[in-house]
């Protein structure tokens, strides 16, 4: 049963971790973690990356003003400033030049015709546009309808430049993490970072892009000349790669005919290379996630003012390389021009929308831009995790699966650092984490519940709390207080350890225990220790209080009558013998620093002991200090003389404690005439009027033959008459030692 109940429990946990991550990985939230710490963790754990090769920025900045005297605002310079720049970087013969820079109004003729003619020149530079937003009121249920248009660049420099296309960033609360490759919203045009890899293509493979091309589409390719400088100046550049990409990929056979004819052909490096990064990306998703390649800065940068010294450049700087030209993050930075990135949100710096272009062509050109999990591969993974979890806490000891999970966690981190940095591929890591630290604190929590539920029931809470609190000072830790000691016994329990195997044994003893222990718990006793067949307990304070007292002799009723039930059911009898105490003690710990149990220390749990020994010889069950009882209402009980206990040197009145005032005076009558009968023959023992006591106890017993303390006294007198009678001390003669008592007085009930 318990095991079916662990089973289902584990069942539902897994339903909880694993399904509840599930479900989250898929909400608002879920993307929100895992892009925020997830996705900034794994860059900080990968570190930088070396600056990519093709890709080169020259930056519009605030040095560059203030060195070439120009005005803060690049908005106001001069546009022959920008002719001037192409004209250097053409010199050293560059793959292709791109302004992010909408130059959107006219401005000086002559200027704008200087930079008209510098572009037209070598046909190789691409301008950016503007996608604005426009709304209108819509008919019910709808408010609005939006929508975008691209605004162009001036005719002018529209027409001389290879084409244009906007860039609109994606950016989430706090970081840009995406790019976009296609706007469909905008009429499916590309965007800047994909119209400059497309140029950079098919500069770079048009020979090759041609030989598919006469098979798949001969019309499209009879029209094309055979060398790209033909090109550039026949079409503009950017539509006609539309033309081509969509004649080669017109059919997902199409694709995949494509991608064999790559595969197998005989390509150099850098043109498989990017074809294969093309028909990769014609297979992505509309919007990709960025991989960044450092903080701000980590994409190589020149300043405009350097550019435009010649004699200081490396003449190889911007060969064949992709040039790209916008704003500096530092440049005006009131316009909030810059974003955050999972590297420069660290930092405190901002990167600029031109050094995130150049990341994305970066991306594309070497296909390293991130790709996360599909979401059903998601789901999967964060199940089979959860499960994981949950099983290792079901199968293993909590530390061993404590250790095994942060063993996991650190396996997962690295494993996903490792596939970030070598793969680009982004695993689930915050929501995974968030399920481990929940199955430990859940798992911690349930432990240190059944830890607390189990001492308890060795020791009492403030204890626990105590040691557990200071440690070092268990060797202590003790409390001097007042109270009750209960000592209880067996009969028989030694000969049932010979009779019956261990297993049975205790199973008997554990049902045993179960029948006595609730009313010591009931009443507010604390059990202090159990050996075998008995028990010890207390109940005590560090004031005196009567209801201690009352409290012990409650349970000492109630357990009579718990082991009355117990033995009528049992296939074993035990007769269970009482003895009680009241007075000093002190409760602690015992021992030593490899093993203390907590325990009541004294005289008092001698004494309490030593009463309950006493039952054997006068066949009772319970027997009660006089200190323990006087004063107590609602008791009936009897005094059963004074003893000198076995290795005591003080007396104690002992009482037979019977049952309840009430409960007898209803049922058991015969208990009143006992009583004064008993107590009349006492007195005679006590007035030292031995041989009447003799006879009086004999006359009870004719009448109440299983009186056991009855049967002591003449058993006692009848031993011990003539030297009573010859003591000529009677100050002690009343006193019964008990170490002194023959074999052959001990009923041994």
């Amino acid at each position: 049963m318990n095991a079916l109940l662990k089973t289902i429990k584990s069942c539902i946990a897994v339903l909880l971790i694993g399904g509840l991550g599930a479900w989250f990985c898929q909400t608002k939230a879920g993307s929100y973690l895992e892009e925020e710490f997830g996705l900034t963790e794994l860059f900080q754990i990968r570190g930088t990356l070396p600056a990519p090769a093709d890709v080169i920025i020259v930056s519009i900045d605030q040095a560059s003003a203030e060195i070439l005297h120009l005005p803060d605002d690049p908005e106001k310079w001069p546009r022959s400033y920008y002719a001037h720049l192409i004209d250097k970087i053409n010199f050293q013969k560059p793959a292709i030049i791109a302004f992010n820079i909408h130059f959107g109004e006219n401005r000086e003729l002559k200027d704008d015709q200087m930079l008209a003619k510098a572009m037209a020149e070598k046909r190789n530079v691409i301008l950016s546009n503007y996608l604005k937003q426009y709304k209108v009121p819509a008919f019910p249920p709808l408010d609005e309808i939006q929508y975008e248009r691209v605004i162009e660049p001036i005719p002018l420099l529209n027409n001389a430049a290879l084409g244009a296309a906007p860039f609109p960033i994606p950016k989430t609360s706090s970081t840009v993490k995406e790019f976009w490759t296609y706007k469909h919203s905008a009429g499916d045009i590309p965007t800047f970072p994909i119209s400059i890899f497309q140029y950079y293509v098919i500069k770079t493979a048009y020979p090759e892009i041609l030989e598919p091309l006469s098979k798949l589409d001969p019309v499209l390719h009879a029209k094309l000349p055979k060398t790209f400088p033909k090109l550039t100046r026949k079409f503009r550049t950017i539509q006609i790669f539309q033309d081509i990409q969509a004649a080669l990929t017109k059919d997902p056979e199409s694709l995949d005919q494509l991608a064999e004819v790559i595969a197998d052909a005989d390509y150099s490096p850098k043109v498989k290379q990017l074809l294969q990064s093309w028909l990769a990306l014609l297979k992505s998703d509309e919007r990709l996630y960025l991989n960044h390649y450092g903080d701000v800065g980590a994409i190589t940068t020149v300043p405009f003012y350097q550019v435009s010294m010649t004699s200081i450049l490396d003449p190889n700087l911007f060969k064949d390389k992709i040039v790209l030209v916008g704003y500096s993050e530092n440049l005006e930075p009131e316009k909030n021009q810059g974003f955050y990135t999972a590297f420069s949100k660290a930092s405190g710096k901002v990167i600029s929308p031109i050094e995130i272009a150049a990341t994305a062509i970066a991306n594309v050109i070497d296909q390293s831009w991130l790709k996360p999990l599909s979401m059903r591969s998601r789901l999967i993974l964060i199940m089979a995790w959860g499960t994981l979890l949950c099983a290792i806490f079901f199968f293993f000891p909590y530390k061993t699966s404590t250790i095994s999970t942060l063993l996991l966690m650190a396996a997962y981190v690295q494993l996903s650092g490792v596939l970030f940095a070598s793969k680009n591929i982004w695993m689930p890591l915050a929501i995974p984490l968030l399920q481990a630290v929940v199955v430990l604190l859940t798992q911690s929590v349930a432990y240190f519940i059944k830890v607390r539920k189990v001492s308890e029931c060795y020791l009492p809470k403030e204890v626990f709390d105590y040691n557990t609190q200071h440690p070092q000072g268990m060797n202590h830790y003790g409390v001097l207080m007042q109270g009750v000691c209960m000592a209880t016994d067996a009969g028989q329990y030694t000969t049932l350890s010979e009779t019956i195997n261990p297993l049975q044994l205790n199973n008997l003893m554990n049902d045993y225990y179960a029948a006595i222990f609730p009313s010591v718990k009931n009443h507010q006793g604390l059990i202090s220790d159990v050996i075998g067949d008995a028990m010890l307990a207390v109940w005590a304070t560090a004031k005196i209080d009567i209801k201690l007292r009352l409290n012990a002799c409650h349970a000492a009723l109630e357990i009579k009558s718990a082991i009355d039930r117990f033995n009528a059911t049992s296939e074993y009898y035990l007769y269970t013998r009482m003895g009680l105490h009241y007075g000093e003690m002190r409760l602690g710990n015992v021992g030593a620093m490899e093993h203390y149990e907590y325990r009541a220390v004294g005289d008092t749990v001698n004494t309490a002991t030593r009463i309950e020994g006493l039952n054997k010889l006068l066949g009772t069950r319970i027997l009660i200090s006089a200190a323990a009882i006087e004063g107590l209402a609602g008791f009936f009980s009897r005094e059963l003389g004074t003893f000198l206990l076995k290795g005591k040197t003080i007396t104690v009145t002992v009482f037979e404690l019977i049952g309840y005032v009430e409960e007898i005076n209803r049922t058991q009558k015969h208990w009143q005439l006992l009583l004064v009968s008993f107590s009349n023959a006492l007195a005679l023992f006590k007035n030292y009027q031995w041989q009447q006591a003799l006879d009086a106890f004999v006359a009870i017993n004719n009448q109440y033959p299983d009186d056991g303390p009855t049967r002591f006294y003449i058993s006692y007198l009848q031993n011990n008459l003539p030297q009573l009678s010859d003591n000529e001390s009677k100050e002690h003669a009343t006193i019964i030692d008990i170490g002194k008592i023959t074999p052959t007085i001990a009923l041994n009930y």
